[in-house]
């Protein structure tokens, strides 16, 4: 997953988008709020 310089490696077995909730835990567990990656 990319956007602008930001690069997050996101395993996804079901080959689809992935679920706001699970966006949410993963930019959580990286340091990103949501406001900062909107902005990106």
């Amino acid at each position: 997953m990319v956007k602008g310089k930001v690069r997050l490696a996101i395993p996804n077995p079901h080959k689809g988008d992935i679920g706001r909730g699970f966006l949410a835990r993963i930019l959580r567990q990286a340091g990103i709020d949501k406001q900062e990656w909107e902005r990106l």
